[in-house]
């Protein structure tokens, strides 16, 4: 009498018996004495490794004889009873009588347990409790293990792997390193696992790049116990394998592959400071020829705005002279040799200083007011009138400097236009003045005076207003302002604002 069993395995599945054609489980029972001692010395041991049933029948027992025998079932390890000692009531129909070409026999059932535990099959005669058969199915977990990696550079034992595949090729397991670094020309991985002649379908295998998935799960290439990993971009990978019988059983392995030179982060940072310097350079350089342009139109304007200050500057010195030489003229009609002899001096000198500082384009407040005292005593000697010259001791005179020839034309308009007709009743007070950073001069004369919106006479204030338009340009930070308003209770009053300039 004998158990037989039929397990419902894939015909492909039959190569994991090249693996593990026995559990762990029937040599720790082969060698319990106690569990020998109650069983007959024959016993029928199978592995499998999907979730199918495995299915029992009773050789040898019919309808005739089914009282004669009980049987269970239970579970190892431990001892659970999957079904407890049972009578026989089923047998094999017509139709498996027909293809097996056996006679009837009892069937037992199907029955399966959880992966890494096994089933135990028990047949004893109801008299005595004698067990006279016992058949076990163990469900073994199985996992690839790949025992070798094959590279570009050992590519060729590769090759002589599949030609003799008897060859002793294998390392044992944890002698491979825990990380493969492939270099960056490398085009070949090839994955060994273990003995066995799998088909493609029964292997798949994933590919994690980065942290990412690159190759998602997909089913071997190849019916071989191989995993071949062609084209392959640098980074950090993770291949996980499994077995389609049992997929929730993946092994792992991490091979980095290394970047060609323009790939690593070292190039990459040369690479992005060479661009920023390039680009940083080409903004310079752009910035600077702007900047250049820039300058060199400001020379440009400057160089302009300053040959028509020159022109006005010369324009100023022949009106000067011609209003010097009307002074002179009348002296001489008046017959006063004394004081024509005594004006020429003055003007001798007063040419001479004027000669001294045309080079300049500015001049001290004391050389200008030097100036001024001593055109205005010429022109005293001529019309007979009085002035002031009043400056704020706020005001160094000596280290403020003012532009040439500045002030000269409107102290003359306050003596030709304002005080030469009023003779000896006629009076100029030129007031020099600080507010906060800004210098105030004020001339202001007792003539018949005229509006600041009025056609102002004389030559003089024209070319002032004509070189205060350009020096503004030139000097935007420190603007000079010239009103002209009336005097009370009779006159003019010339005001010069000359902003920011302490």
């Amino acid at each position: 009498m004998a158990i037989g069993l039929i397990l419902a395995i894939r015909k492909e599945n039959n190569s994991f018996w090249e693996i593990r054609e026995k559990s762990k489980h029937f040599h720790t029972l082969e060698h319990d004495a106690s569990f020998r001692r109650l069983r007959p010395a024959q016993i029928l041991a199978r592995t499998t490794f999907d979730t199918a049933h495995a299915q029992f029948f009773l050789q040898g027992v019919g309808p005739q004889n089914a009282h004669l025998f009980q049987f269970r079932v239970t579970e190892y390890p431990g001892s659970r009873v999957l079904v407890p000692w049972h009578s026989l009531n089923q047998f094999t129909d017509s139709t498996l009588i027909h293809q097996s070409g056996l006679p009837r026999m009892a069937y037992l059932g199907g029955y399966r347990t959880s992966l890494g535990s096994m089933l135990i099959m028990d047949v004893r005669k109801t008299a005595t409790d004698q067990i006279v058969a016992t058949s076990m199915v163990a469900w073994e977990s199985i996992k690839p293990v790949i025992t070798n990696i094959y590279t570009s550079e050992n590519f060729d034992k590769f090759l002589q792997k599949l030609q003799s595949p008897w060859l002793p090729d294998n390392q044992p397991v944890g002698a491979m390193s825990p990380v493969l670094n492939v270099s960056s020309t490398n085009t070949n991985l090839v994955f060994l696992l273990e003995n066995g002649h799998f088909h493609k379908e029964q292997i798949q295998y994933e590919l994690l790049r980065n942290g990412s998935v690159y190759t998602p799960w997909q089913y071997n290439e190849y019916d071989n116990n191989i995993v071949w990993i062609k084209n392959y971009p640098p980074g950090h990978y993770v291949v996980k394998i499994r077995y389609s019988a049992q997929p929730q059983h993946i092994a792992k392995y991490r091979f980095d592959v290394a970047p060609v030179w323009h790939q690593t982060n070292l190039f990459r940072i040369l690479a992005g400071i060479f661009v920023a310097a390039l680009l940083g350079a080409c903004l310079f350089l752009l910035l600077y020829i702007g900047q250049r342009r820039k300058t060199q139109q400001e020379e440009v304007n400057k160089t302009r705005l300053q040959l028509g200050l020159k022109a006005i500057h010369a324009q100023l010195n022949p009106h000067f002279v011609f209003n010097a030489l009307s002074s002179i003229q009348g002296l001489i009609n008046k017959q006063d040799i004394q004081g024509a002899n005594s004006y020429l001096s003055d003007f001798a000198r007063l040419m001479r200083e004027s000669l001294k500082y045309s080079h300049q384009d500015e001049l001290s407040l004391h050389e200008e007011i030097q100036t001024l005292d001593t055109y205005l005593k010429l022109e005293q000697l001529r019309f007979g009138f009085q002035y002031k010259i009043t400056v704020d001791p706020a005001i160094n005179v000596y280290e403020t400097d003012i532009p040439l020839l500045l002030l000269q034309p409107l102290v003359e308009n306050a003596v030709k236009h304002g005080v030469a007709s009023l003779q000896e009743k006629g009076y100029i007070d030129i007031d020099i003045s600080r507010s906060d950073n800004a210098m105030i001069v004020t001339v202001t004369d007792n003539g018949k005076g005229f509006a600041d919106d009025q056609v102002t006479p004389g030559l003089g204030l024209k070319l002032t207003r004509d070189r205060l338009d350009l020096l503004n340009k030139l000097r935007s930070e420190c603007p000079i302002a010239l009103t002209i308003r009336h005097s009370s209770p009779a006159g003019t009053q010339l005001i010069l604002t000359f902003n920011h300039w302490f």
